[in-house]
């Protein structure tokens, strides 16, 4: 077993996996989640390849469990505050497939109007601010939100999401050690895929687990197989639960990044072991598997479930690449203050 092999098998260490059993019904709608994420991934990928998309794309293939854990932790009130690589919890926390790929493709529709692109994904309707191109600008965004929902004295928990390598920044520090002063309402969510953009984690941080340094600013730190939704979504539901209470937490999901950097990354960093890696930790065939086996959940179902994402993923990419792309107009308005009576 390789070093990273061993890291990813043990995520769940410590951690009271399956405490809080999902419904069958909930399990079902966890693997709608990860399933249209895939294939959002997938889809988007090609698009690219073809040429029909404008940007960059920086894969969340891997990241699909925590779909389903952001829609079973979080209430429709609670906040998210993403990182660039986070569609599947822009899906779990309500976004439809529509208004990500309207961000993606730059189109008048987007919540944007066409400003954003694929790194700056916003709804304010859902409760999801950023995401933001400067690495771990988000995270003390984060516990500004937290913080306002504390003065304002209502029952609010901000997740706040951020890749590995981002925990190395000045950022993650300061917000972290502010969140345990202010004991404010936040869960720092760490998707540790294994890869700062073309290195190894290992490469750059000196601790086993990026959880270890909760204890450094007084506050719970968690790690969980990112893999693993039902996992996953325990872990998170506690965490959330604490950050009601006024305990902030840190919770480490660890897990593989299966695509480059961004799309074109020829990935010569990877050891040449890890596609047998890849295809033993894929969590979306084993969320599927594990349903049948456990569940009894019939390949009729979770085939229609699968051609369901394929459909709705399809159609909300040929609606985008049909859509207007913003004016100049479009792309100045709201820059400048205007007076009344301005020309």
């Amino acid at each position: 077993m390789t070093a990273q092999e061993e890291t990813v098998a043990g995520a769940g260490t410590g951690s009271a996996v399956g405490s809080a059993r999902l419904s069958d019904d909930q399990a079902i709608s966890t693997y709608r989640l990860m399933s249209t994420s895939r294939e959002l991934e997938v889809q988007l990928a090609r698009t690219y390849a073809d040429g029909g998309l404008p940007g960059w794309i920086h894969s969340c293939e891997g990241h699909e469990a925590l779909a389903g854990a952001v829609a079973l932790a979080l209430r429709e009130d609670d906040h998210l505050v993403p990182h660039y690589r986070s569609r599947p919890e822009q899906l779990g926390k309500g976004m439809s497939v529509r208004a990500i790929v309207a961000e993606v493709f730059g189109t008048v529709d987007a919540a944007s109007r066409g400003r954003g692109g694929e790194t700056h994904v916003s709804s304010v309707a859902h409760r999801i601010y950023g995401m933001t191109g400067v690495l771990g600008s988000n995270i003390p965004l984060g516990a500004g939100v937290a913080y306002a929902s504390k003065m304002r004295g209502v029952d609010e928990v901000t997740l706040v999401s951020f890749g590995d390598g981002t925990a190395n920044r000045g950022a993650f520090h300061e917000a972290l050690n502010l969140a345990a002063i202010w004991r404010l309402p936040v869960v720092f969510l760490c998707d540790n895929n294994q890869y700062v953009e073309l290195s190894r984690i290992s490469d750059f941080i000196g601790v086993e687990n990026i959880a270890d340094r909760a204890a450094g600013y007084g506050m719970p730190g968690e790690v969980v197989d990112g893999h693993d939704p039902e996992a996953l979504t325990d872990a998170l539901t506690r965490a959330v639960a604490l950050a009601r209470g006024g305990q902030p937490s840190l919770v480490e999901a660890k897990m593989i990044r299966r695509r480059g950097h961004w799309e074109g990354d020829p990935q010569d960093y990877r050891p040449d072991d890890e596609p047998a890696l890849l295809a033993a930790t894929d969590p979306v065939p084993a969320y599927r598997r594990r349903l049948s086996a456990q569940r009894g959940v019939t390949d009729d179902v979770l085939a229609a479930i699968d051609a369901s994402a394929r459909e709705v993923v399809s159609d909300a990419l040929t609606w985008a690449a049909s859509r207007p792309l913003p004016t100049a107009e479009d792309v100045l308005g709201g820059v400048y203050h205007e007076e009344a009576g301005d020309a």
